[in-house]
């Protein structure tokens, strides 16, 4: 495992002084007034085994950052995590109980723990069934030896029965304990087959690697783009965007579509929960950009 990996995009300091700055400084304050999107809920619609059993290739999202794709008949995972998260519960249900997912590969952005939750794998049999799982690079030291995994650093992939899965950048960092900084990579992935791409940001700021990335590969379809987690600003603009920088990233990949995602699942900052599904409803009604805002469950034929 190398000591630390130093990227163009991400941080290179750990953010551990303005994190806790944050955090005290929110003990001090007054609270807010309580405003509408203060009281938001997902929605969600309950998903059977029998529903996700069609021949025709689709999209679902599970909550934050977990979608279950079908392309060419293969069922690939991303980000799996069915329940809370340390420190911070989970505030909407999982449409269907894990067992009946049976993804064929799985994909993790980066080694954050409500992207990489090892009870969720171990949930999926990754060890028993012996999974394929797709990791940045290092990451697999988080796991048992004998768990099935192909690590990728950015631009390599691996070739799932037909379907091209390649890591790609992401603007981002990396910390699962005191002493583990960006010892393992971050990334966002480009799942493709015969012409149809599918783009998932992971975790991301906007920054340059959207620009090459569209150049590298042009023609995506559907772009999955995280749109939470951006208050404060001085805080999370290095780390995430707001729904407004995810349609501007949406833009210069040049996608046709965009689904958004990584909000309304956890509280993990300071915007009202239902601000993010506000503000891109809003901007659904105003882009000439397909936004596809969906449901907790919702199956989206591709």
């Amino acid at each position: 495992m190398p000591k630390k990996y130093v990227m163009p995009y991400g941080l290179s300091t750990p953010p551990i002084k303005a994190a806790l700055k944050w955090k005290l400084s929110g003990l001090l304050q007054k609270k807010r007034p309580v405003v509408p999107d203060d009281n938001f809920t997902l929605t969600m619609r309950s998903l059977s085994a029998e529903a996700l059993q069609r021949e025709e290739d689709f999209i679902v999202w599970l909550g934050h950052a977990t979608f279950l794709i079908q392309l060419n008949g293969i069922r690939i995972l991303t980000d799996p995590v069915f329940g809370n998260v340390p420190l911070t519960p989970r505030l909407a249900t999982f449409p269907i109980d894990p067992v009946h997912l049976q993804p064929d590969v799985i994909i993790v952005s980066h080694g954050h723990y409500d992207h990489f939750d090892l009870k969720s794998l171990e949930k999926l049999g990754i060890y028993d069934k012996q999974i394929p799982l797709i990791l940045p690079s290092s990451l697999s030291s988080y796991l048992k030896p004998e768990a099935h995994t192909i690590e990728l650093g950015w631009y390599e992939k691996h070739i799932h029965e037909g379907v091209t899965i390649t890591a790609l950048p992401a603007s981002h960092w990396h910390r699962r304990g005191a002493l583990d900084f960006n010892r393992a990579l971050w990334c966002s992935f480009m799942i493709a087959h015969e012409g149809e791409r599918i783009f998932f940001a992971g975790d991301t700021a906007v920054d340059e690697h959207f620009a090459e990335i569209a150049e590298r590969m042009p023609s995506i379809d559907i772009a999955l783009m995280p749109i939470g987690a951006y208050l404060p600003r001085s805080i999370m603009r290095r780390s995430h965007m707001d729904p407004a920088e995810a349609l501007y990233a949406t833009e210069i990949l040049r996608a046709a579509q965009m689904i958004p995602y990584h909000y309304g699942t956890f509280k993990l900052s300071d915007e009202p929960i239902g601000e993010p599904h506000s503000w891109i409803t809003k901007l659904a009604a105003e882009s000439e950009i397909d936004i596809s805002v969906l449901e907790v469950g919702e199956i989206m034929q591709i």
